[in-house]
């Protein structure tokens, strides 16, 4: 617990699985670990483990908005969704609950079911809560330049909010103000250092930019926090191919090929790194795979930002 205190969460990690192995079921130290591991950023880890013991003690709410908070930033909607449905169906006048669930929905594409579950707090429409819930559901419309204008009046009423900055940065990303998304990722980290997305779009800003060496420590984390991301592999692989490490950017694009055969910008990254490989018999073929994904997209209409 002191190592925890002064900031060493490895190690307190270690001392909690040591104790673990004398009182395996000791359902404080469990949480304590669950929570080092957390503040590493290790939130798959943190939630395996938290999972467990919302099982054996379903009426703690600390474990509950544990877990649900690391099911969001990983990611994992469906399982946010899951989780905290049954318990808002039993306790509305949980507001963190229905903030949790209602994010989780609009996050996954249901909006109109997000904004029931939140409807008590969008009542208050001048809370910063309510503001950033009516940014995440206008940016899950696209309607980004509103989003960004109903996220800054969330951060002025509230510039600590969880989430508020990283939201906003990438709605003013989608509206062209880059250098004010960039500022905005800036602030989301200097918050949360864990923050996923601000990680990720800040470190693709920089690699566009050409500043590998900044945007490096950004994307390597943003893999780190979720592994399974197409979004953090294509970074990973696009900085490797353009610090010439093609042999690297081969194998994981050729992977994410495989996983994600419709991903056009894993084709384009591929027909360039084959290309710097002297292979061009294949660099030809992914050529025609892009011209191939391009004609059809251009078929099938506009589709949300990926």
């Amino acid at each position: 617990m002191l190592l925890a205190h002064s900031g060493h969460y490895a190690e307190a990690a270690a001392q909690y699985q040591e104790a673990l192995k004398h009182d395996p079921h000791n359902s404080s130290v469990r949480l304590n670990l669950a929570l080092a591991w957390y503040k590493q950023g290790d939130f798959a880890k943190s939630a395996n483990e938290l999972v467990e013991l919302h099982k054996e003690h379903p009426e703690t709410k600390q474990t509950l908005y544990l877990l649900a908070d690391c099911y969001l930033r990983l990611g994992h909607n469906a399982e946010a969704i899951s989780l905290l449905t049954p318990v808002h169906q039993s306790d509305p006048d949980d507001r963190a609950v229905a903030y949790a669930l209602g994010t989780a929905l609009i996050r996954s594409g249901q909006i109109a079911e997000g904004e029931r579950a939140i409807d008590r707090i969008l009542k208050d429409g001048n809370s910063p809560e309510a503001n950033l819930l009516m940014g995440e559901a206008q940016f899950a419309a696209q309607d980004y330049q509103t989003a960004a204008a109903t996220l800054r009046k969330a951060i002025d009423l509230n510039p600590d909010l969880p989430g508020a900055w990283s939201l906003y940065g990438q709605a003013l990303l989608q509206s062209n103000d880059n250098a004010g998304a960039k500022t905005a990722f800036q602030r989301a980290l200097q918050a949360d250092a864990n923050d996923f997305s601000a990680n990720l779009h800040l470190g693709a800003m920089l690699r566009f930019d050409g500043n590998t060496t900044e945007a490096s420590p950004y994307l390597e984390r943003a893999l780190r926090l979720r592994p399974n991301s197409p979004e953090a592999q294509f970074q990973i692989a696009a900085l490797n191919a353009s610090l010439g490490k093609f042999a690297e950017a081969r194998k994981l694009l050729e992977h994410m090929e495989k996983q994600w055969p419709d991903f056009l910008e894993v084709h384009v990254q591929l027909a360039t790194v084959y290309a710097q490989l002297g292979l061009k018999a294949d660099s030809q073929r992914e050529r025609q795979i892009v011209m191939a994904l391009s004609d059809k997209a251009r078929k099938k209409g506009p589709e949300p930002d990926r």
